[in-house]
């Protein structure tokens, strides 16, 4: 009889995971992407590898950007609590892993008559994630899964999580914004949904992009926001780290404002896609190692 004696990895390990995106040779927001993904291990309470620090992960991951020996992409890393048994306990496990890799996927610009088309969302049914596991960037992706399967199987592009109070809360992976009819852009709070690095430094750049002279939009606020309210909205749209900015033009059957794209979502993917541009004295981006590693000039 054939006998396996290798030590297997659990169903599923407790993991946390977090995306940097991969600039003009560049890590954009490196650190405020590393700080929440060390605040989400704490949180779910795996620890770092024995002998590995914050700095070391931090170095392993602009080395493996430079080890891919590509200019623009994504770095995805994960912490687990590591190999072990088939049981609920992490005291199974032998040792947390760090595992950091670099992909890549069509660029956003390749698909511009997308975001000049919007995409239409509807009402997920699947039930939000709790507050405590909706702030931690897990592998617990089953809900999220669910709720894009859903969302699809009746042509639609993404679905909404709504909390049981019926606020509007997150999409599968993104983060909402709604802009009102008076020119309020309201962002949902970070209870039930995900505290989004792309949607904090969109509303951290808006004020000063507002008081430049930016058209249609009159300031920001953070707090909940129903369903009914936001189909009511003038513009919606999602926010997240690939796309940066995508316009929604129809919500379940209703059509968000003239059911076309706003001026406003335009501006603000703009403003972002300027933002993640690598430039001289940026605190938003870290140059990768590329000449020290791999001979790359």
């Amino acid at each position: 009889m054939w006998r396996c004696t290798c030590t297997l990895p659990a169903p599923l390990p407790p993991t946390v995971f977090d995306t940097a995106i991969l600039t003009e040779g560049h890590l954009y927001q490196l650190d405020q992407h590393l700080q929440r993904f060390l605040t989400n291990a704490a949180r779910a309470n795996i620890p770092l590898p024995p002998g590995i620090s914050a700095e070391q992960m931090r170095r392993t991951i602009l080395e493996t950007a430079a080890a891919s020996c590509k200019l623009n992409g994504f770095v995805r890393y994960w912490l687990s609590a590591g190999r072990g048994g088939f049981g609920l306990s992490g005291n199974e496990c032998l040792g947390s892993a760090f595992y950091c890799i670099v992909y890549t996927h069509e660029v956003p610009d390749d698909k511009l008559d997308e975001y000049l088309r919007g995409w239409r969302v509807k009402t997920s049914p699947v039930p939000i994630k709790a507050p405590f596991f909706s702030l931690i960037k897990s592998n617990n992706y089953l809900p999220n899964a669910l709720n894009l399967m859903d969302a699809q199987a009746e042509q639609y592009d993404q679905g909404i999580f709504v909390d049981a109070d019926g606020n509007v809360s997150e999409g599968p992976n993104m983060n909402v914004a709604c802009l009102l009819e008076d020119g309020t852009l309201v962002v949902p709070p970070f209870e039930s949904a995900l505290n989004g690095i792309t949607v904090q430094r969109m509303m951290e750049l808006l004020p000063d992009a507002i008081a430049a002279g930016m058209e249609g939009i009159r300031r920001v606020e953070q707090r909940h926001i129903s369903v009914e309210e936001a189909k009511s909205s003038r513009e919606v749209f999602l926010v997240g780290s690939s796309l940066p900015i995508m316009p929604v033009v129809q919500w379940d059957t209703t059509a968000i404002g003239d059911g076309s794209v706003g001026v406003v979502a335009l501006q603000i993917r703009s403003m972002m896609r300027d933002d993640m541009k690598a430039r001289e004295g940026s605190d938003q981006h870290l140059e990768v190692p590329y000449g020290y590693l791999t001979g790359m000039m």
